[in-house]
Formats: structure tokens, C-alpha cells, sequence
């Protein structure tokens, strides 16, 4: 018998047009890591490059910043769609 902790692994709730999962992440992870998968899980395939993640308070999260200094925290429920920015 192992007497190891179990790792606990850090997860974030997506919703994209009602749907939603759970993702693992890491908290030094770049957003664009998470988004990534993100993309993949809900089968999006079209404008890809035009999608993002937003925190419950709307704010956008930076592609090139780190999840934990976008400021995510394990539980949190994110929000994709697409970008303002990116979009135009």
C-alpha cells in the first residue's frame, strides 16, 4: 500500500452556447494552452483564431499570460466565445 497523496488535479468549468465541461489545467499554463483544448473539446473548427476565454466578469483573458496571472483559480467558470479584439 502506497501512502503517496493522491494528486489533486485543478479544474475549470467552460461553457460554450449552454454546453459545458471540465478542464484540467496547471496554473503556469498559457491561456492559449487551455483555449486550445478548449477549441477541440466543443468541436470548433471555424474561425478558431477569432475565439477567446472570459473570465464570470466578462474580462477577456490574454492568449500569452499564464493562467494563474489571468488570475483563474480551480472551480472557476469560464466563458468561450469570440473575441472582440480578435474579430475586429
Amino acid at each position: 500500500m502506497s501512502s503517496k497523496t493522491p494528486i489533486r488535479t485543478r479544474t475549470v468549468s467552460i461553457i460554450y452556447n449552454g454546453d459545458s465541461g471540465e478542464f484540467p489545467y496547471a496554473a503556469h499554463q498559457p491561456v492559449r494552452a487551455l483555449l486550445k483544448h478548449a477549441l477541440g473539446a466543443f468541436h470548433i473548427t471555424a474561425n478558431r483564431h477569432l475565439m477567446s476565454l472570459y473570465d464570470a466578469d466578462g474580462t477577456e483573458l490574454l492568449d500569452e499570460s499564464t493562467l494563474e496571472k489571468a488570475g483563474v483559480k480551480a472551480g472557476d467558470e469560464l466563458i468561450l466565445r469570440q473575441s472582440v479584439v480578435k474579430g475586429g
